[in-house]
């Protein structure tokens, strides 16, 4: 099997700060493992545009291919209005690059872009070569990240009702869905309703895959101090994460119990914070001052007004740092509806005090939610649960299938051409297949499309090895 994975990188300058990749590279690690002949494509930004290591996609692997192209609006104005929007020329020219004009194909895409999936899927069939009354090879699934319901996205002026409905409808009608959040599931449900037929929306999210945000909680340590004597802020400065708020609660800590804040963010921390005696600042902090403010933080707050499966507070909370949580509904995707250091914006000052008064129960408390969390956000069960449904499609479609002419001459081919391993690349079984078409030439020259011959080797028990480049068939069953 091979997958393409398209993230949206919503910080396009930085790709690790996304949990969107972070989230997919947890996906294809686990993927790699549970199957070893799959090959994963990536399209993303070059390293040198979105500041990231080829190594941190696994792209060091050798099934694994990144393929780099800068994105649609890529160096414009207001290309972070654009980091959803679809594909541009470059990217689609460089995915026939490593894939088709290679021989390679994709069978499944997990597309998180709201914008172009139409067209990608235009250029996909085209470059397969697919003809009508065959199964269509590709299936192009929605990987539905912080849908624009009518709760977010309130300061951002670019957004409106039109690509809310644009997002959804283009959502349900896709060939599948998986969403990291139930937030989205069920708001995607509500919304979908007033404008779309009920029964369409509700058969498309009974087919949904909730993939969950799966975090490696085992390379945390979740060791609790004695007491209490880091708040650790981390993330961005952004308005829906009430900074403001926090800080205050910071400052509150510091005037009672003498508690010092230390703050990390990828982007800048304003002034009216860093220039704070008791504040110690990492703007534009790296990966290793971060993980060392983990293991410093003793408290964290998230007063946000709505995320998507948060990742930064949660591996605060796996580092041993107690979390006081403003209760919004995204936030039960991840803890339980009872815990105790959960309250309204207004009442996190007070919550943040009882868990320094009452330390032993605080901490009792957040290893709890850590436990159940650990459940929710499990990376096998997120990989399988993913892998299962594309495995699922794959297999489908080679049922689908229906034999002919070209089937019988990729028997003979493999007949004929085979090595004594039962393996066959498949621009040589193309150049072979000459012998066995009726006009004398290669099979792809004529009325076949690449994917008939993927379904015609798969039918006899073939599989795809996974290697890079052209792949490599051989025989299993």
């Amino acid at each position: 099997m091979r997958v393409l994975i398209v993230p949206e990188l919503y910080r396009p300058d930085d790709a690790t700060a996304n949990g969107t990749l972070n989230d997919a590279t947890v996906w294809v690690e686990e993927w790699l493992d549970i199957d070893p002949d799959l090959h994963v494509y990536w399209l993303l930004s070059p390293p040198e545009v979105a500041n990231y290591d080829p190594e941190y996609v696994l792209a060091d692997r050798e099934r694994v291919t990144l393929i780099e192209a800068e994105p649609f609006m890529h160096g414009r104005r207001h290309q972070n209005a654009f980091t959803e929007s679809g594909y541009s020329e470059e990217q689609l020219e460089a995915l026939a690059g490593a894939t088709y004009d290679q021989l390679g194909y994709v069978d499944v895409v997990i597309d998180q872009l709201r914008r172009g999936r139409a067209d990608l899927g235009k250029w996909l069939f085209a470059l397969d070569g697919h003809r009508v009354g065959q199964p269509w090879p590709v299936d192009i699934v929605t990987n539905v990240h912080d849908l624009q319901l009518p709760f977010k996205y309130a300061d951002t002026g670019w957004r409106d009702e039109f690509q809310r409905h644009t997002e959804i409808a283009d959502a349900v009608l896709s060939d599948g869905m998986w969403f990291k959040a139930a937030v989205d599931w069920e708001g995607l449900r509500e919304e979908g309703h007033e404008f779309m037929r009920e029964s369409v929306v509700d058969s498309a999210l009974d087919d949904a895959v909730q993939t969950g945000s799966p975090i490696d909680f085992s390379q945390f340590e979740a060791d609790y101090a004695d007491e209490p004597r880091y708040l650790h802020v981390a993330g961005s400065a952004w308005d829906k994460k009430q900074v403001g708020t926090v800080m205050g609660i910071a400052e509150m800590l510091h005037d009672r119990f003498g508690i010092e804040t230390v703050m990390t963010s990828m982007g800048k921390i304003p002034a009216e914070y860093t220039d704070l005696p008791w504040v110690e600042a990492y703007p534009k902090a790296s990966r290793r001052e971060f993980e060392e403010a983990l293991r410093k933080g003793d408290l964290c707050i998230s007063a946000t007004e709505y995320e998507t499966l948060a990742r930064t507070w949660f591996e605060q909370a796996g580092s041993g740092q107690v979390l006081i949580a403003r209760n919004q509904p995204w936030i039960y995707d991840a803890i339980p509806r009872d815990y105790e250091l959960a309250g309204t914006i207004d009442e996190l000052p007070d919550l943040a005090v009882r868990a320094v008064e009452h330390w032993d129960e605080a901490t009792d408390e957040a290893r709890r939610m850590l436990d159940y969390a650990k459940g929710i956000r499990d990376p096998e069960q997120s990989g399988q649960r993913t892998y299962d449904d594309m495995a699922d499609r794959v297999a489908a479609k080679v049922e689908a299938y229906d034999p002919d002419a070209n089937d019988a001459a990729v028997g003979r081919t493999l007949e004929a051409a085979a090595d004594e391993a039962g393996r066959i690349p498949l621009d040589e079984l193309n150049r072979e297949s000459a012998a066995f078409t009726d006009d004398g030439e290669p099979i792809l020259a004529g009325d076949c499309a690449l994917s008939e011959v993927v379904f015609a080797l798969r039918r006899r028990g073939y599989a795809d090895t996974g290697s890079a480049g052209t792949p490599v068939f051989e025989k299993r069953e």
